[in-house]
């Protein structure tokens, strides 16, 4: 740690500065912070707004003054935290991929290749029943076509930097199961496979039903691994659809 002349440490000098400080400038600096969290807080509460709009009725349907009604808000002050739908749909698909992102990273804590795999299967299922609001939205929206028609190119790379890097940690995960095999033609299928598989519980997966949502889950994370452990044959000529190859590469 890095020390000033008279023994200070930089964190130390700082909070020094701090309490000498005037008090006008500490309330100051609070109200900023406290104001900047409370528009966090907003625009968090916004964008799961609009992806109830969206789950429920689609992008089409998710116009401003819909989603300031859906929370009791002026469209005026809507306008304020988010200038048009389409900065709302950028907000919502890199807040959903990171929500993933995150969960799913944090689960993955075992060291044996399999058992991280099947961590990381289990925790994507959990998330995708468990976050419905999230999750159905998100497919709503790529399954109508809406993230290429929609955002601007710049915006639309910044959402499939996330999406490449979820798919990454599938690929990664699936190679070091595979072990000598993990550099062969299998391993992008095979990630699309296993993403492609959670992806769609939420089309069939029903609350009360004959398996509960852990069940699922060990299910599919059981069903992941034995896919990657088999997997085909890297003899065979593999051919990806574009939207795969976009993501793989």
């Amino acid at each position: 740690m890095s020390r000033s002349r008279n023994g200070q440490s930089a964190a130390e000098a700082k909070r020094g500065a701090a309490r000498r400080a005037p008090p006008d400038a500490r309330s100051s600096a609070s109200r900023q912070r406290k104001s900047a969290e409370r528009d966090d807080a907003t625009r968090r509460r916004i964008v799961r707004a609009a992806a109830e709009i969206y789950r429920e009725c689609g992008y089409e349907r998710a116009g401003m003054t819909d989603i300031a009604r859906r929370l009791g808000m002026t469209a005026p002050a809507l306008y304020w935290y988010f200038r048009s739908k389409e900065e709302i749909l950028l907000a919502f698909l890199e807040h959903t991929i990171a929500d993933l992102i995150e969960f799913v990273g944090s689960q993955v804590r075992a060291s044996e290749p399999s058992q991280r795999l099947w961590e990381f299967v289990y925790a994507y299922a959990l998330w995708q029943l468990q976050q419905q609001e999230l999750s159905a939205a998100y497919e709503r929206i790529y399954a109508l076509g809406h993230l290429r028609n929609s955002l601007p190119e710049k915006q639309r790379q910044r959402v499939m930097s996330l999406e490449r890097e979820f798919y990454g940690m599938c690929r990664e995960l699936i190679a070091g199961v595979r072990g000598k095999r993990g550099s062969d033609a299998s391993l992008a299928p095979l990630a699309f496979a296993v993403i492609g598989m959670v992806e769609h519980l939420i089309a069939w997966f029903r609350l009360g039903g004959t398996m509960s949502v852990k069940q699922v889950a060990t299910l599919y994370a059981d069903l992941g691994v034995a896919m990657a452990a088999a997997g085909p044959s890297s003899a065979r000529v593999l051919r990806m659809p574009g939207a795969a190859r976009a993501l793989a590469s």
